[in-house]
């Protein structure tokens, strides 16, 4: 059972974890109501307001092969605690959760080094739960709230944490895969045309697949790309 720390306020459940990596135990998990200083990918702002559900996981696996794929595998936890509650989310690759084109969820994963080696993993979600009105966040978003849905913030993570630590083992050991065909169900942009931006470029195709590796394969005119890490533009 993981061991959960709760703070009224925190700049950060990601910064946390990473600043005490070291001291805490595999599996901790940081929860907070408000964070001050929350961020999305690539350093984006995340807007951390009462009723969200904000919470980061420390992970230290022996085998650290597939670290890519557990962000992955949470996003799918995401999804299946959501429909639960009669709600239908679907999976923006790698790592959003959304709801008819509004996001619900988002998740930052970053790797620990120690020594030229990773040591571990520190993995933060930030789900929209309670909320009443998130028109003015910068984004389309919706909450489980706003689509009808009245669960205690801790029932949700709970449900989401047992659900990903049910998977987490074979994903350690195996990879993608384990969780291929369940992503790929919730996964509605294949044999679309989608860009893919990483940075300041952006490349335009068709959604060709996943690969068993959890990338993605877009046919491109000419070449078929596998896309390692970007946003996905509809």
């Amino acid at each position: 059972m993981s061991n959960i720390v709760y703070f009224e306020t925190l700049d950060s459940t990601q910064t946390y974890l990473k600043q005490h990596f070291n001291e805490l135990a595999d599996q901790t998990v940081v929860t907070t109501d408000t964070q001050t200083a929350g961020r999305g990918r690539f350093d984006r702002r995340w807007v951390s307001e009462p009723g969200g559900l904000y919470f980061s996981v420390l992970l230290k696996p022996q085998k650290t092969d597939f670290l890519a794929n557990l962000t992955q595998l949470l996003a799918l936890c995401v999804c299946q605690a959501a429909e639960q509650y009669a709600v239908q989310p679907n999976l923006k690759w790698p790592n959003d959760v959304q709801v008819a084109g509004k996001k619900l969820c988002g998740i930052l994963s970053e790797a620990i080094t120690q020594n030229g080696r990773v040591a571990g993993l520190v993995m933060g979600a930030g789900i929209n739960v309670a909320q009443k009105d998130l028109s003015h966040v910068g984004q389309p978003a919706v909450s489980l709230r706003e689509l009808g849905v009245h669960v205690a913030k801790e029932d949700f993570m709970q449900n989401v944490l047992d659900l990903f630590f049910q998977s987490y083992p074979a994903v350690v050991a195996e990879g993608f895969s384990v969780i291929r065909p369940a992503y790929k169900e919730r996964f509605p942009f294949l044999g679309k045309q989608i860009s893919i931006k990483n940075g300041t470029a952006a490349v335009t195709g068709i959604a060709q697949d996943l690969s068993p590796r959890g990338t993605l394969m877009l046919s491109t005119p000419g070449a078929t790309q596998e896309i390692l890490i970007g946003d996905l533009l509809v």
